[in-house]
């Protein structure tokens, strides 16, 4: 999970800082009292308000600065139940966000955003727009292989070109990860792989996350959980019950279209493959789950984490610092 952070730290913020286009998050945020009184202070309505806070600022021209250097420590989450429901607060709030503020990263909306900061703020959360989308995917993927069992020879498996699609973006996604996280944030080849399965862990709740808030408004702040005693393993798995259930769903269909269809098609053996592939992140749930519920875990079955070199805070030139006034005294 370290380094799972470490990637938003340390990576994305670190790109975002050369835009002026930062997601500002609450811990160890300063703004200035002034402009908290001009943008009207913390939205009430959104559960991320310090992200959209941040986003209200630089709407109204001002900058930020991003300092990649720890002056706090903070508790991340025991269980991987309050680790989903951290993500899903975050993943539920900026759907929010850009429901409310998408006039302004569109263009539609005169604001003093830049097309930089346009960018990093649609692309940034994009991966997380595609998990939604892969969720509706899923669904679709086991709809259709259920017809195919029933009803073979009516439906056929998909051509191999579409199911190409999904397994070539699976793999540039944990190629993607692994490229920058070993050159980004130092890790080591355990802590990557880690990484990526607690990274794909989240896939279902980030996805569920985005659905319910393009739906809906009404989910109220949570906080999560930290300090809390480890789940039992009945625990474990009822905290990812929907993943289970997805990954037997998914790894059954693959192997009764295996034991029933003509596997001499060359669709037929893509399109199991697809469906194997769109198992692996329930499957990554399921054993981050299991993991957090087991015993203590020596550190050293992953390594500690190396140093991480310190970024300067901006490259961006800055405005120089106000005039001092200095009275006489009378």
């Amino acid at each position: 999970m370290h380094a799972e952070y470490n990637g938003f730290f340390h990576i994305g913020m670190i790109t975002r800082n050369e835009r002026n286009a930062i997601i500002q998050h609450g811990t160890m945020t300063m703004v200035r009292y002034r402009v908290m009184q001009e943008v009207n202070g913390w939205s009430e309505w959104c559960i991320t308000e310090d992200a959209e806070l941040g986003l209200r600022i630089f709407e109204r021209g001002y900058e930020a600065a991003y300092v990649a250097k720890s002056y706090g420590q903070g508790l991340m989450p025991d269980t991987f139940l309050d680790f989903k429901k951290q993500r899903f607060r975050w993943a539920y709030g900026a759907m929010l966000i850009m429901r409310h503020h998408l006039a302004s990263l569109l263009g539609l909306k005169k604001t003093c955003l830049t097309r930089g900061q346009r960018y990093h703020f649609l692309a940034g959360w994009l991966p997380w727009i595609a998990d939604g989308v892969n969720l509706l995917f899923n669904l679709g993927a086991l709809t259709w292989t259920t017809l195919m069992i029933l009803r073979p020879g009516v439906f056929n498996p998909p051509e191999a070109m579409f199911s190409m699609m999904p397994i070539v973006f699976f793999c540039f996604k944990v190629l993607k990860m692994f490229v920058l996280y070993r050159w980004r944030i130092k890790a080591g080849h355990r802590q990557c792989l880690a990484a990526g399965l607690a990274g794909l862990a989240l896939s279902h709740t980030i996805a569920r996350a985005m659905v319910a808030g393009f739906l809906t408004k009404g989910i109220g702040f949570f906080r999560t959980p930290k300090m809390t005693s480890k789940n039992k393993i009945m625990q474990a798995l009822s905290a990812c019950r929907e993943e289970l259930l997805f990954a037997t769903a998914l790894l059954l269909g693959s192997y009764i279209l295996g034991r029933t269809q003509d596997m001499s098609l060359f669709d037929l053996r893509m399109w199991r493959v697809v469906l194997v592939i769109q198992s692996i992140p329930f499957l990554a749930a399921i054993i981050v789950s299991i993991t957090g519920a087991l015993p203590k875990i020596p550190a050293s079955l992953i390594g500690h984490m190396k140093p991480i070199d310190h970024y300067p805070a901006t490259d961006r030139p800055q405005p120089p610092p106000p005039p001092i006034h200095i009275e006489s005294p009378h």
